[in-house]
């Protein structure tokens, strides 16, 4: 097993941990069951800073107004990330087909900013899905959000060359159109799973709300 994929597995268990003692401290308002967990109050996340494809600034903001799909990796990535892009796509396609997908967005976050760059990026998220949209930007900015997040990553010492490798948590948040951390859904992501999740949450926000 790569490295990458240890630390996936283990963020995933520290997560679904979290998300277990979450439920039983608020079993009155227990969340839907999904392929990773809910989060029993929507976590709230500090401003941020960085770019997106087109080199436009990319914050909070953009978080708001939609239901937002975001995954943390980057461009050169040989497996988890093609996989995750690949899967995250089969879930929009699903949820369009069932008209659930007008009110979301899919963001790919590089934590590779040496590399990968708006440009680069562009191209990237395109070949899986004309709708995906993807940010990247300083060390300090990048570090900040995915710790909110529950990302974690490492680059070996120096990241001299273009062939290295970054370690990171595959993991595919889940934020509400109020920019908060609603779900997680964690390895190995099926797009199924996750439009699954999806409709489940909408519906336990419908019966809220009712």
């Amino acid at each position: 097993m790569s490295r990458s994929k240890k630390i996936a597995l283990l963020a995933a268990a520290v997560a679904a941990a979290g998300g277990i003692l979450f439920g039983i401290l608020s079993r009155s308002d227990e969340p839907p069951s999904i392929a990773g967990f809910v989060y029993p109050e929507p976590r709230a996340i500090a401003p941020f800073a960085l770019v997106n494809q087109d080199g436009k600034a990319f914050d909070l903001g953009a978080l708001k107004g939609k239901w937002s799909f975001v995954y943390f990796g980057y461009s050169y990535c040989p497996d988890a990330c093609p996989t995750t892009l690949a899967e995250l796509s089969r879930a929009q396609n699903l949820l369009q087909s069932a008209g659930l997908d007008s009110g979301t967005q899919y963001i790919f976050v590089s934590v590779d900013s040496k590399r990968d760059t708006p440009r680069r990026l562009a191209q990237y998220v395109a070949f899986f899905n004309p709708k995906f949209l993807a940010a990247t930007g300083g060390d300090d900015a990048l570090a900040g959000f995915a710790r909110q997040v529950g990302v974690a990553y490492s680059f070996p010492e120096g990241k001299k060359g273009k062939t290295y490798a970054v370690d990171h948590t595959s993991i595919v948040a889940l934020f509400d159109p109020d920019a908060r951390l609603h779900a997680v859904f964690t390895p190995p992501q099926k797009g199924e799973e996750i439009a699954e999740g999806f409709r489940k949450i909408l519906r336990s926000g419908s019966r809220r709300a009712g």
